[in-house]
């Protein structure tokens, strides 16, 4: 796609009027719902979700502008058609695997990084780098909630980390894919790529983990003879297939039914437990249909009942 160099062209090409982008962007922060929520047992996540009509103008920037730019193919994250098990496929069967993420990714992504993607990296107008900068960033963060923020991040990431990257794993017959901000190496020997990622990310003013996060490692290096996980997946072996702690985590809720009380938590729990069985029989049929006779069985002979 051409660069956009007027905001009279973003506006015709996005299908709202110069001014009404020009007075949301002045007072964006005020287009916001900022919320925290719980992700894990010890971790809570900042949320800042857009109103309805800035909701709007951003998904429009991501349908007309963003993604007709396109993406390489070692991005999986945020991208129609592809998805965390399409980026753990590329990883199946290796002898190494290395696993890092950038630290407080979304957070760290400030605006200047922003607007120099818009301006530089993808030569768009002075004006429209600034505008769509306010437009796509919340006191100068990349906003989790956002719809632009994934696309954002991958263009963020697309010229100073993985032009370069491609590149050099080609070199090193390394296999390198990126799911938003979880970078994944496989290969022989893809360990070589660990300091030279350090310094790309750098650019942008971003930092990978190398120290534990409590009791997992954000940078991890796993050789065949162990469990290979990506995005979510087991990935030793030819076919990718749900970790079993995940999979025993699903029988221990199951089994958790016996003692919640009032149809409203039941009813809630067990369509959570539905939603991650149909996800384990993606890849382990045999074992969701195993789990779904638990399931079952749990409930007895009120499984098709109003009670559940």
């Amino acid at each position: 796609m051409a660069p956009i160099l007027s905001v009279n062209e973003l506006a015709w090409k996005i299908g709202i009027p110069i001014a009404r982008l020009r007075q949301i962007g002045k007072s964006v922060h005020k287009h916001y719902r900022v919320f925290p929520k719980w992700i894990a047992k010890d971790k809570v996540r900042t949320f800042r979700v857009p109103d309805d009509e800035l909701m709007d103008i951003q998904r429009r920037i991501v349908q007309r502008v963003l993604n007709p730019i396109g993406f390489g193919d070692e991005v999986h994250g945020g991208i129609r058609g592809r998805s965390a098990a399409t980026n753990a496929a590329v990883h199946r069967s290796q002898n190494c695997v290395v696993n890092l993420d950038v630290k407080s990714f979304f957070d760290k992504v400030r605006h200047e990084a922003v607007y120099r993607m818009f301006r530089h990296d993808l030569g768009f107008g002075r004006d429209v780098a600034s505008l769509l900068t306010r437009l796509t960033t919340f006191r100068s963060l990349l906003p989790q909630g956002a719809p632009t923020s994934p696309a954002v991040a991958n263009l963020v990431l697309a010229m100073p980390v993985d032009a370069p990257l491609a590149s050099l794993v080609q070199d090193l017959e390394v296999k390198y894919t990126r799911f938003v901000d979880d970078l994944t190496f496989s290969g022989k020997d893809p360990r070589r790529v660990i300091n030279v990622v350090a310094r790309l990310l750098s650019r942008r003013r971003l930092q990978m983990y190398r120290k534990k996060s409590g009791r997992k490692s954000k940078l991890r290096i796993t050789p065949r003879s162990r469990p290979q996980e990506v995005t979510g997946l087991l990935v030793n072996a030819s076919r990718t297939s749900v970790p079993r702690k995940r999979r025993d985590s699903i029988r221990a809720a199951i089994f958790g039914l016996r003692s919640l009380m009032g149809e409203a938590h039941i009813r809630a729990e067990v369509r959570s437990i539905h939603g991650r069985i149909a996800h384990v029989g993606r890849f382990n049929p045999g074992e969701a249909l195993r789990l779904k006779r638990y399931l079952s069985s749990t409930l007895g002979e009120h499984a098709g009942s109003s009670t559940f």
